[in-house]
């Protein structure tokens, strides 16, 4: 079958189950997941590993497309606002995930190495799961504002803490602490390395965005080369492609203030890329793999279900959001997918004795955060008032 084929049953399959879901009142992203589940090799086997592999750029222009309207969230006026917050949220709930985690699957049986890699995986949110939601249900507050910004902060403390983690573990196996000093700055030379590549691409766009000749059309046009500038630059390079696009959206926003335009600009073409993205999502997951990691996958779960959501009640405590706020934000952080699973990706190169056993884990907890997690957003976003669908 010829790939357009593919893309057009990809497209309409998930566009039915983005329906159906509505319809039962669940997410449309938990539909596109499920009918990609249905699609892929745990059903149908209609959507393939390697099908799913070919429609990598797919995953790249998605996720660049997230990561820059999250990014335009982190305007320095907003910062201003909620910048306290949302340092405080961000630091206290992910160390919090991220601790438990460690703790829990050391507990049940993970060897400490393997566990201490878990942890920083576990910090990471989807901003898929997130933003489809928010968009959808078209919420608008205090919780949505902080939610947006912490997505932006908790992907980008996973990055810094995952580079650092795997460094240290490495050091382990070495004579030498200071090859393990070597990695470590490697690691940070390359998120300075991220954040420039971002920066360009963000004065890129915003040059001609500040220019008035320059039409709605060609500044699509122009985003759309900055995000695939910023992901190829990004996996040249062995960067992350999240973190250059969330820093040319900080870029856009702060240089022009036209948040409205970027988001305005990308809904115009990503229903079609969201709905192929989180359907080919969906037919990566391989349910067999629940069986395979046991007690360990579930204590996965429960551990950073219960990290995410008291980290943010405990350490909200020392902010300024309100209380309604406070027991429900947690939820928001729940969804997890494509960064979880590359970071896992990368691990299991870096560290070869692991053989499959850190994909495993958190392939068993995407499965469930990525059913789940939007459903339990949507819920929470609708106790504490700010959707208007």
């Amino acid at each position: 079958m010829t790939y357009s084929l593919y893309i057009a049953v990809i497209l309409v399959a998930g566009m039915v189950g983005g329906n159906l879901a509505k319809k039962i009142k669940l997410p449309s992203v938990t539909g596109y997941i499920l009918m990609g589940l249905f699609l892929g090799p745990s059903v149908l086997n209609f959507v393939t590993s390697e099908v799913y592999y070919d429609f990598g750029f797919v995953g790249e222009l998605a996720l660049g497309m997230m990561a820059m309207s999250i990014g335009t969230e982190l305007h320095y006026r907003i910062f201003k606002v909620f910048g306290k917050n949302l340092i405080i949220l961000s630091l206290g709930n992910t160390l919090l995930t991220g601790v438990t985690v460690v703790l829990v699957t050391w507990f049940l049986g993970m060897p400490i190495h393997y566990a201490l890699i878990l942890g920083p995986l576990a910090m990471s949110v989807s901003p898929a799961g997130v933003l489809e939601i928010v968009k959808e249900k078209k919420a608008k507050g205090e919780m949505t504002q902080n939610l947006l910004g912490l997505v932006a902060f908790d992907n980008l403390v996973t990055i810094l803490a995952f580079g650092m983690m795997v460094s240290f573990v490495q050091s382990l196996g070495n004579d030498g602490g200071t090859s393990g000093l070597l990695l470590v700055a490697t690691v940070i030379i390359d998120i300075l390395f991220a954040f420039l590549v971002g920066i360009i691409g963000g004065v890129f766009v915003s040059y001609f965005i500040r220019s008035e000749k320059t039409s709605s059309d060609r500044l699509l046009t122009l985003l759309i080369a900055a995000i695939l500038f910023n992901s190829g630059a990004a996996f040249y390079f062995d960067l992350s492609p999240i973190l250059t696009n969330m820093i040319a959206g900080v870029v856009i926003s702060n240089l022009t203030s036209r948040k409205i335009l970027i988001s305005s600009l990308l809904s115009r073409i990503e229903l079609p890329v969201f709905i192929l993205f989180l359907t080919l999502s969906g037919s990566f997951i391989d349910i067999s793999i629940i069986g395979q990691v046991g007690v360990i996958g579930l204590g996965y779960i429960l551990a950073r279900s219960f990290g995410r959501y008291l980290g943010i009640v405990i350490f909200s405590r020392f902010t300024s959001i309100s209380e309604k706020v406070r027991f429900n934000l947690g939820f928001g952080l729940l969804p997890q997918g494509g960064i979880a699973i590359g970071l896992a990706t990368i691990a299991e190169r870096s560290l070869p004795e692991v053989s499959g056993a850190i994909t495993g884990i958190v392939l068993t907890g995407v499965i469930f955060f990525q059913i789940f997690g939007p459903l339990l957003l949507g819920k929470a976003l609708d106790r504490v008032g700010e959707t208007e669908a």
